[in-house]
């Protein structure tokens, strides 16, 4: 009884509020207020700091203090050299050891080498698919690290955390049960048909890194659906990190994002013969 008495009373506090909400011009003028603040701030947190982020390139030396020590232009020019080619030995160092750290491993693993236009499934360190890249395309956040920040973002292998995909993971064919064994005898026990969906996925890997593999090879009208159900379900795991952020107090950081097209067969071998959580190795140019 006191329980529907609480009930009660609690209602009749919302129906009063309802009330006096709706013959309030200043309170629904806040509520309306603060409805669209919230998707101004996170518009503002989610694409305009990220769009002013610094563009430029790599940051070498500074020739001004090498004057100041008395060398001459040619000097300063050799020794700016040097010093480049010792950091390209250092990202060269950093990408042979997470091959070699991602060797050890039971499972397969992606080696992208964007010198060379490569992607690779190896496993154990041997390759066991070699895929050409036919385009490759990197988000301009990535210009806005120096050779240091470079140096440490890749200094360990990466680890996928998620991914999304146009084709499951693994193969399966749906069949209704037989009723008895003669009919399960004739039923047709020959190989799965073939797989001629468009391939099209993406990896989050940590260290805010999303690698997306698409074919190179044109799509059919009937398959707009799947493709834009894809991605649909990017836009909407990119809004719902953007709201843990803001929920969070912190400003939401863009993923680096590398974009490549192989063959068709290729991507759906890669996705296909990768574990659900994958490492990769990043060779950049």
């Amino acid at each position: 009884m006191d329980l529907l008495k609480t009930l009660k009373l609690i209602w009749k506090e919302i129906h009063d509020f309802i009330i006096w909400f709706a013959h309030s011009k200043p309170a629904i003028i806040v509520a309306l207020f603060l409805t669209l603040l919230l998707p101004a701030y996170v518009f503002y947190l989610a694409v305009v700091i990220p769009a002013s982020s610094c563009e430029h390139d790599f940051p070498t030396a500074d020739t001004t203090e090498m004057a100041m020590v008395g060398l001459d232009a040619d000097s300063s020019q050799m020794i700016l050299q040097r010093v480049d080619t010792i950091w390209d030995l250092e990202l060269e160092k950093a990408y042979l050891s997470n091959l070699l750290l991602l060797s050890y491993q039971d499972s397969a693993y992606m080696n992208l080498n964007l010198t060379d236009s490569l992607l690779l499934l190896e496993i154990n360190g041997v390759p066991v698919r070699e895929c050409r890249l036919t385009d490759i395309r990197v988000t301009k956040r990535l210009r806005c690290l120096n050779k240091s920040q470079l140096l440490q973002w890749i200094s360990t292998p990466f680890l996928g955390r998620a991914d999304y995909s146009t084709i499951p993971k693994i193969r399966y064919l749906v069949k209704e049960a037989p009723k008895d064994t003669s009919e399960a005898a004739l039923q047709n026990a020959g190989p799965l048909p073939a797989d001629s969906s468009s391939v099209f996925f993406i990896i989050y890997f940590n260290r805010h890194l999303a690698i997306e593999v698409r074919q190179s090879e044109e799509t059919y009208s009937h398959e707009d659906e799947l493709i834009g159900s894809y991605e649909k379900e990017i836009q909407r795991a990119v809004r719902s990190k953007t709201m843990q952020a803001v929920m969070a107090g912190l400003s939401p950081e863009p993923e680096i994002m590398i974009r490549l097209e192989v063959s068709k067969a290729d991507a759906r071998a890669i996705y296909r013969g990768l574990p659900v959580y994958p490492g990769l190795a990043l060779k950049l140019k």
